[in-house]
């Protein structure tokens, strides 16, 4: 009960409240253990029994409905795409039809810069390896499905390239005869020599079948060196400088990439055609910038795009 306390010069009732009690921790404790579990109002947590089961039978009903809608859409998904046949082909596509270039050792995905010191193996083994691993993908025995869909094309039937009834087969691409007996391991690709072998593929476009010059539409650059059947290769120096010092080059196969690899369809084991590019005697120390472009009737350049071509640079040491 309180006090009250009269003061004689103000006149005023002071009332004093009780002192505040602190809680021990054993009340503490029982309001804790009656908040999980009171069985006077048979309560969980706070909530009757009655309440959890309407919150538990709302989410569940919750859950089940997104669920259901979400494996609905896979299910239409599912059912409109072809996973054997892009819904964009041609100009509606990412690359707009229009094939480009990669090429290899690139060790480093961040630089497009090849380099290297032929008199230390310790330099160029990274680039030496990063081209074998890739042409790991090409060994005969990486080559043959229980399909049938890879198939030998050397005969005189696919001169012209591959018959349009086995659009849906694919040529077999043998890098032991197709890139020559220069650009091997045996030899470190070249490098040892200062020689280096640079790989060149060409990107996968489904459905996309070069288009042939005629002797009237092939374009001046590639005159001498273009056959018909192939899409060909032309790689050269962008600068006047880089011209003088980038030396003689050889392609292995020597024409390009042959249409009898054209055209890609999905086709389980298919790999696209490879050329190898060796820089005969680049002069030493200097800098290159190199850009290689392909050549076919529907194949346009972009340099700023890299469409149709690839850029890098070479310097060896």
């Amino acid at each position: 009960m309180a006090s009250t306390v009269s003061t004689i010069a103000t006149g005023v009732d002071t009332i004093l409240a009780p002192a505040s009690r602190k809680e021990t921790i054993d009340e503490r404790l029982r309001q804790f253990t009656k908040f999980l579990f009171d069985p006077n109002e048979f309560t969980v947590f706070g909530r009757s029994l009655r309440a959890w089961a309407e919150t538990i039978l709302f989410k569940t009903v919750f859950l089940v409905c997104v669920i259901g809608f979400l494996a609905g859409m896979c299910a239409i998904l599912y059912e409109i795409l072809d996973w054997n046949y892009p819904s964009l082909i041609g100009a509606d596509s990412i690359l707009r039809g229009n094939p480009g270039l990669g090429f290899r050792p690139m060790p480093d995905v961040g630089t497009t810069l090849i380099r290297f010191e032929k008199s230390d193996p310790t330099t160029y083994t990274m680039h030496i390896d990063n081209i074998e691993s890739y042409l790991q993908y090409y060994e005969n025995q990486n080559q043959v499905t229980e399909t049938g869909t890879i198939i030998d094309c050397d005969g005189d039937g696919y001169k012209e390239g591959r018959p349009k009834d086995e659009w849906d087969k694919a040529c077999r691409f043998d890098i032991t005869t197709q890139l020559g007996a220069d650009c091997v391991k045996q030899q470190a690709f070249g490098f040892e020599d200062g020689q280096p072998c640079i790989l060149l593929k060409i990107n996968k476009i489904f459905a996309w079948m070069p288009e042939e010059y005629t002797n009237e539409t092939v374009p001046d650059s590639i005159r001498g060196h273009w056959s018909q059947y192939f899409v060909t290769v032309d790689c050269y120096g962008e600068n006047d400088s880089d011209k003088d010092n980038m030396g003689a080059l050889t392609y292995y196969p020597s024409m390009g990439f042959h249409y009898k690899y054209f055209p890609f369809r999905n086709q389980q084991g298919y790999r696209s055609p490879l050329v190898f590019v060796r820089f005969e005697n680049p002069t030493p120390g200097v800098l290159l910038m190199v850009a290689c472009k392909i050549h076919a009737k529907n194949i346009y350049h972009n340099y700023m795009e890299k469409a149709g071509m690839v850029h890098f640079e070479l310097l060896v040491d």
